[in-house]
Parts: C-alpha cells; structure tokens; sequence
C-alpha cells in the first residue's frame, strides 16, 4: 500500500488508514477498501518510534474505536456506491 489512505483516524498512539485498490469483479471495475492498523511509541533509549505488540488496556480502548471508525466508513462508502467490502 504505497498510495496515500482515502481517509485516516487517530486517537492516542493508534491509527487506522482506509485505502482504496480497484478490482474488477464482473467485467466491472470495483473499489475494494482495506484497512492498516497501527500502534506507535517512542523507544526511550533511541528516540525512535516503533510499532507496539502489545498496549494498555486505555491504548486497547483507543485501537478499538479507530478500528470501528474506519470500518464504519468502509460499510458507508459501500452502502453508497455498490461496491463490495469483502469477498
């Protein structure tokens, strides 16, 4: 996924990006979202960010409801173009 997201939502240290890939489905060319999902922090030591594996139960709270967010928008977006979300 190199091109830019169609739409982005952060809270605390997460992020959910939204990016559109077109697919042909049926002789018809069909926008198919996905979503990428990150967690960051800074490495005390080198000052470098990096992605968590694990999180606080309040950064838990936070993943989630960017999740939410940016599936909310995918089921919008579908819902009014036609487009499928998923296979």
């Amino acid at each position: 996924m190199t091109s830019k997201p169609k739409k982005t939502f952060r809270a605390g240290s997460c992020r959910a990006a939204v990016f559109v890939n077109q697919r042909q489905i049926d002789g018809k060319e069909v926008d198919m979202p996905s979503i990428a999902f990150s967690c960051r922090y800074r490495d005390d030591a080198s000052g470098e960010w990096r992605d968590a594996s694990s999180m606080r139960p309040n950064e838990a709270a936070r993943a989630v409801l960017v999740l939410q967010k940016a599936l909310e928008y995918c089921w919008l977006q579908e819902a009014t173009s036609g487009s499928p979300s998923d296979e």
